[in-house]
Formats: structure tokens, C-alpha cells, sequence
């Protein structure tokens, strides 16, 4: 198999004088470390032009995951189409497109939309330009992708338009932007032929008159879609927020039982919804105001789920403030070396030893990870019976009894009989009560960037890590543990057991690397919270292990004020363990811990929880 997956890259190679690596981990790029300052500001539009052979990547990595199960023509092909897509890419113009939209009040990535998909299919004309037999396999591939997309509006199906007219089936063309979309086919026809400045001012000059059209239809579907999905929250419990119940109530009786037989504002005949928009624009000015920005955001979620089908898989992107999307850009050395990953050496498994494999069985780990494992917990160990009694001080566990007052039962309450007999009511039996278990979800956060390697602060943030799963999975809570850099990995889920995870814990520190982005770390680990939450009805608490120390997304005030935002919603505790430097205090504030040693972890926890233990409680 391993040399299947090196002839490919071979071959893509020779095509394209770059290095190509197969990788477990997912898709990436890198460019030469000594100019990748004068690429990061390319790419961010601060340098319109720079020399090409330093635009150039020095290499792409393609994730083997999503080719296991398909032929060598279609693996082949699909890597063609990335590296092709990724050098035919001009990073300014899609920043400067999004700037654009943007001054004309709409979400960047309403741009990106339609830019995403007709550039994947300029990277592709370039392909089949030396490659015709690749034709059918990359029209599967787009076949595929149109077979997931769902929830589309007026103006995705603009985008998709142009697609299927690329595929040969004008016909499925959406019915509602058919006429605008056959009526560019000449802008088409040019725009895939041509290089990227003249495409980019074709898109702007012939296209974005009837793309700004589909838009603001597509803002007035967007407003009943979200009143439908207030309308159904009433009894599937998804209400937006109290605004919108009371923008909803705004409507006649009528039309508020109605908007809960639909599924999607395509369903609401036109008359309904042009009168419903009508009374939308009767209501005051602070309504509009919240309506619009909620569009805003629910628009912008629709756009991030559409373009990800369309975006560069070797470029990793990150959503900035107000919905911009950006590139990181890595050096080449840090991309194939992570590369590696955590799966290969799962990957590695069916290889293992007979003493391996009952290890595994036993413990989660293999010999020699269990050894480490043993070594890790030998400095903990003391400390998890400390932190399991002041968890169970601050969330003590109701005892079982009995409760009086009922007319039976059974057991009798020879304490009332003097009471309930003369009065004739009767009330003279008790019932056994079991009391719920009460828990708590955590979602535990580890930072693995760079800045984690100074000092001991990756092993110590570890066994902090280790301290605090071994002693939530003797108390049976519910906990789940990501790590992040730049992106975003999932240790170990809600629901997975943690024998299973401990192996990827211990290859934590095999993962440093790449820049620390807290802000992206905290919004995605955070709605995985909430959902879990939702869900079980509890509560829950975010533990981040970090230096604190951001180099990518929110950073300064910016970021207290996330974390603030979100400390709104659920307890969250910043953990750093060291000597040196750390953050965490400033960014956390009075739930920042800062600590000389694990050992010091269970009483400065509690220190700082216990405040955050009964505020939880007493909400609940």
C-alpha cells in the first residue's frame, strides 16, 4: 500500500517540479521558510505582486483518508486537481474580493461563494488542457459534491449554475436563476480560459450586477427561514434568542401557526412571504437592526459549509472578524513534518506484537506506551484521590431517604399519624427518593504550538491533562479533550471510552508546532460543549492547558472580550503550568491559573472553581 502511495506522488512530481507527500493527517502546502514573511503578506494583500517562483510552493501534501476506497485514476486526478488549484490561485484577489463585497454591505463570503467554485473549475480547464483523458474523473468528482449540498439559496444556486453548465447539464440548472446564469455563458466561456487578473475583473464587471440580485433574494428567504426556525423552536427547542420570539410575535396569530409547517422558506408560497417581508419593514428600527445582523451570521455559516467543498484543501484557512476568510500560510518544513501525524502510527497497529496487542486490550496502550504511561502517572497518582475529594466537597452527592406526605406508600410515618388521622386526610406514608447523580461535562483543551516547547510547559500541561481525565473517568463524568495549534484535533470525543485515548495523549508532544490560535481553539471546542450540553441537559466547563500566548486569530482586548463573551455561557479555566512567561492569567483573569508544579494543580483548581461550582449549581 505504502508503495502505491509513493508512485503517485512520483508521478505528480515529475508533472509538476514540486515535492508531493502522502500524509494521514489531512492536505496541506508549504513554502520555502527564508520568504514565506513576503508570501504571508502576498496572500493577505499587502504585496500585490511578487516574483513567481516565490508564489511557488516547495511541496504538497495530500491526505491518503480521503482516497483509501478510490481508484488510482481518481486519486490521481483528485491531487491534480489540488496542486492545480493551488497554483493557479492568486491570494490578493480573494482578499480583495471580499473587501469588495463587503463595502456593498454583504457578507465577504458571499464573494467567495461564487469565486471558489468557478476558480476550481479554471484549475481543472488547465488540467484537461494536457490531460483530456481526465475529463470523466473530475466531473465525478464535482457530481459528488453536488450530491451533499443541501440548503442551498438563489444565489449558491447562481454559483452551482455555472457548474452544471460546465458539466453539460443546463438543464439542472436551477429554475429560479437559470435565465441569469445561460445568459453569461459567453462571461463563462472567457473567464475559464483566462489568467487570474483578467478572470477576477471579468467576474466584477459582467457577472456581479445579476450575482447581487440573487443575494438580495436570497436575504429575503434567509428572514423567513429564520422565522420558521424560531416558529419550530417552540416545541424543538431551537429558539435563536428572546428577540426573535418577540420579532415572531409581531406576525398575525396566523401566520405564526403557519410558519411551523414549513420546513424552508422555499415552501412559503410567494404571496405569504412577500406580505410577511412587508411587515418585517413595518418594525422598529432596533428590530431591523437585529434581524439583519442575525441574517448576517446565519448566511455567513451557510456560506463557510458551501465553500468548504470548493476551498483549496492544501491551503488551511481561518475565519476572521466579520466573516473574512484568510490563508495560513506554512513553511515547508513544518507542513511535511506534520505530515506524520497520530494515524500513520495507528496505521501501524496490525503489526503489533502478540504482548502488544494484550496490552492494548488491557490498557488502551501498547508495551512500551504503557511504560511511559507508568512513569507520567507515578508523579500523579498522589494528587488524583486529593482532587477526587474536592470534587465531591464542592458537588456533594445527595443521600438517599425518604419523603413524608403521601396518602401511600410504603412505609408508614408514625410521627404525622397524630396529625393526618384527626384531620381525615390521610397523608400518613412515605416514599423511598433516590437522588440524581450531579455532573458536569469538561471539554479539555490542550495548546501544542510552538511556543509549548520552551521550558517543560508540553509535559507538564500533559500530566495536568493526564491528572484531570484519570479523575473525571473514576468519577464516570463526561469529558472530551482537543488539542490546537493553527487548526483544531479531536483527542478524544464525549462519547469514546478513555482507555482509547490515552495513546494519543502520550503522542501529544509529537504534535508541537505551528502558531497558537486561542480564538478559533475556544469557538470550535465550545460549541462542542454546548451541544453535548444541550443534549444531556447539563452543564458544562472548559478547561484550556496553555501558555496563552495567541500569534493567530483575536489577540489583546479583542480576545478577553471573547473569553468574557464566553465565560457568559460556561465556566472556563486557563491552566499553565512553568516558571517562564505565561498568559494565561491575562487573558483568563480570575479563572487564569498560573502554577510552579502539577502538584500545586488540585488546591489552585478548586481555589478558582469553587465560586464557578455554585453559580453552576444554582442555575441548574
Amino acid at each position: 500500500m505504502k508503495e502505491k502511495w509513493k508512485a503517485i506522488a512520483s508521478l505528480l512530481e515529475g508533472e509538476y517540479d514540486i515535492l508531493v507527500q502522502g500524509s494521514y493527517e489531512g492536505w496541506g502546502a508549504g513554502y520555502d521558510p527564508k520568504v514565506l514573511p513576503l508570501v504571508e503578506m502576498w496572500a493577505r494583500g499587502e504585496v500585490q505582486d511578487i516574483p513567481s517562483n516565490i508564489k511557488r510552493p516547495v511541496g504538497v501534501v495530500f491526505g491518503i483518508p480521503d482516497l483509501v476506497r478510490k481508484s488510482e485514476e481518481y486519486i490521481i486526478n483528485a491531487i491534480r486537481h489540488e496542486i492545480s488549484y493551488l497554483l493557479s490561485a492568486d491570494l490578493p484577489l480573494w482578499k480583495m474580493g471580499q473587501r469588495e463585497f463587503f463595502r456593498f454591505g454583504y457578507q465577504p463570503t458571499a464573494f467567495l461563494v461564487l469565486y471558489t467554485v468557478l476558480e476550481s473549475i479554471r484549475a481543472d480547464e488547465r488540467i484537461l488542457e494536457h490531460h483530456l483523458n481526465s475529463a470523466y474523473t473530475l466531473r465525478r468528482r464535482y457530481e459528488e459534491v453536488l450530491a451533499n449540498l443541501k440548503n442551498t439559496y438563489p444565489y449558491h444556486e447562481f454559483a452551482l449554475g455555472f457548474l452544471r453548465l460546465w458539466l453539460s447539464k443546463p438543464e439542472e440548472i436551477d429554475t429560479s436563476v437559470r435565465r441569469q446564469v445561460l445568459s453569461l455563458e459567453d462571461f463563462f466561456k472567457e473567464y475559464i480560459k483566462a489568467d487570474s487578473q483578467r478572470a477576477y475583473l471579468l467576474l466584477m464587471e459582467d457577472a456581479f450586477g445579476k450575482y447581487r440580485a440573487c443575494i438580495e433574494d436570497s436575504l429575503e428567504f434567509n428572514y423567513i427561514d429564520m422565522l420558521i426556525e424560531e416558529a419550530l423552536g417552540k416545541t424543538k427547542q431551537g429558539h435563536k434568542g428572546r428577540i426573535m420570539t418577540d420579532i415572531l410575535k409581531k406576525l398575525p396569530e396566523e401566520y405564526q401557526h403557519l410558519m411551523s409547517s414549513f420546513k424552508s422558506s422555499r415552501q412559503v408560497p410567494e404571496e405569504l412571504r412577500k406580505d410577511i417581508l412587508k411587515r418585517l419593514k413595518n418594525l422598529p428600527d432596533w428590530m431591523k437592526d437585529y434581524i439583519k445582523q442575525m441574517s448576517y451570521m446565519s448566511l455567513l455559516e451557510r456560506d463557510l459549509e458551501f465553500i468548504s467543498y470548493f476551498l483549496p484543501k492544501t491551503l488551511q484557512t481561518e475565519v476572521e472578524h466579520r466573516g473574512f476568510v484568510s490563508f495560513v500560510i506554512k513553511g515547508w518544513e513544518e507542513t511535511s513534518s506534520e505530515g506524520s501525524g497520530l494515524s500513520q502510527k495507528d496505521a501501524k497497529s496490525s503489526e503489533e506484537s502478540p504482548i502488544d496487542r494484550k496490552y492494548r486490550r488491557e490498557h488502551g496502550l501498547n508495551q512500551e506506551e504503557f511504560r511511559r504511561y507508568q512513569l507520567l502517572m507515578r508523579g500523579i497518582m498522589p494528587f488524583v484521590e486529593s482532587m477526587k475529594r474536592k470534587f465531591k466537597r464542592l458537588m456533594p452527592e445527595e443521600e438517599e431517604g425518604w419523603l413524608w406526605g403521601y396518602t401511600h406508600g410504603r412505609r408508614v410515618d408514625y410521627r404525622k399519624m397524630h396529625i393526618e388521622i384527626p384531620t381525615k386526610r390521610g397523608r400518613i406514608y412515605q416514599r423511598r427518593v433516590i437522588p440524581e447523580k450531579k455532573q458536569l461535562a469538561f471539554k479539555l483543551l490542550l495548546d501544542v504550538s510552538s511556543s509549548m516547547k520552551r521550558e517543560d510547559k508540553i509535559e507538564n500541561a500533559i500530566k495536568s491533562l493526564l491528572l484531570f481525565s484519570q479523575v473525571l473517568s473514576e468519577m464516570k463524568m463526561p469529558f472530551s479533550i482537543d488539542a490546537f495549534a493553527e487548526r483544531i484535533f479531536s483527542i478524544k470525543s464525549f462519547e469514546e471510552d478513555y482507555m482509547s485515548a490515552k495513546a494519543r495523549i502520550l503522542e501529544l508532544n509529537k504534535m508541537l508546532g505551528g502558531g497558537t490560535n486561542i480564538e478559533k481553539a475556544l469557538l470550535v471546542s465550545g460549541e462542542d460543549l454546548q451541544i453535548f450540553c444541550r443534549k444531556q441537559g447539563i452543564k458544562g466547563v472548559m478547561l484550556v492547558f496553555s501558555d496563552g500566548e495567541p500569534t493567530r486569530g483575536l489577540k489583546g482586548e479583542a480576545l478577553k472580550d471573547l473569553i468574557r463573551e464566553l465565560k457568559a455561557r460556561f465556566p472556563i479555566v486557563g491552566i499553565g503550568v512553568g516558571e517562564t512567561k505565561n498568559f494565561v492569567e491575562e487573558y483568563f483573569d480570575k479563572t487564569g491559573i498560573k502554577i510552579r508544579d502539577v502538584s500545586m494543580l488540585p488546591s489552585a483548581f478548586m481555589l478558582v472553581m469553587e465560586n464557578q461550582f455554585r453559580r453552576l449549581q444554582s442555575s441548574s
